[in-house]
């Protein structure tokens, strides 16, 4: 079964930069058309421009702005075979001493809005008879417990459950959805989170007993590469009887 995507129509979110903008280019390198949705006009526009694409500024919290983005965006791109939603934000802090509004920002992004974008695609594929692909990035920590990353692993933990739910909803159409679960990437906003801590990659890699954390077996960080080659074999006819599943992307940190 073929990896191509050649004459596929994708649609990413959070794809300006880091990890969404590795999958939006391994998606054009594979063939496929894209087009970018995003909050920052400015990022979605250079990627789009970069890789030939099309860009949609949007609000992806607000239903009605995910629509139209989403309406958009397909039009453009004259279909819509291929839809990921990459778009997620990351704020560190205790749950006894955390900010009820980090909490409820960390679930409007990671759960909020990708509920609505993943719906709002489904319903696109099912309108056009498309059996198409969904790919929701969430996260190792979907399952395991993090200090200092309550929120984070709470909402990606309930969008990685919204997602099994949508699976089973679609599967009659032919519509596919699973999840790419990355563990530590070197992306920017990785960095971000490191120096709001203190720390560095090597908590990561070697691990950290005093916040109860495992190593990374396979010795490094991941890459975003490493999630996009994933995410393209998902978007592909290779895994057309795949649904429903979570792939961890993390060189063994959550064995």
């Amino acid at each position: 079964m073929s990896t191509s995507l050649k004459g596929k129509t994708a649609i990413i979110t959070g794809a300006g930069r880091g990890i969404g903008k590795a999958i939006a280019a391994h998606l054009v390198a594979q063939g496929a058309k894209v087009a970018i949705i995003d909050i920052d006009s400015a990022t979605a526009a250079d990627t789009a421009a970069e890789l030939g694409g099309y860009s949609v500024a949007a609000d992806l919290t607000d239903p009605a702005s995910v629509q139209q983005a989403i309406d958009d965006a397909s039009h453009q791109l004259g279909g819509l075979d291929i839809f990921v939603n990459n778009a997620g934000v990351c704020n560190p802090g205790e749950l006894l001493s955390g900010d009820i509004d980090l909490w409820d920002k960390q679930f409007a992004v990671n759960t909020r809005a990708a509920y609505l974008c993943s719906v709002a695609a489904a319903r696109k594929m099912i309108a056009h008879e498309n059996r198409g692909s969904i790919v929701i990035i969430t996260s190792n920590c979907a399952s395991k417990p993090r200090l200092d990353l309550a929120a984070y692993c709470a909402s990606k933990a309930a969008t990685q459950m919204m997602a099994q739910c949508l699976a089973l909803e679609v599967a009659g159409h032919g519509v596919r959805v699973n999840t790419v679960n990355p563990g530590s990437c070197e992306t920017e906003m990785q960095r971000e989170q490191w120096a709001r801590l203190g720390v560095g990659p090597e908590r990561q890699i070697e691990g950290d007993l005093s916040a109860f954390r495992t190593g990374i077996p396979l010795g490094r960080l991941a890459q975003p590469q490493d999630i996009a080659n994933t995410v393209a074999f998902l978007a592909s006819d290779a895994t057309s009887f795949v649904t429903g599943q979570s792939w961890y992307i993390d060189g063994g940190q959550t064995i």
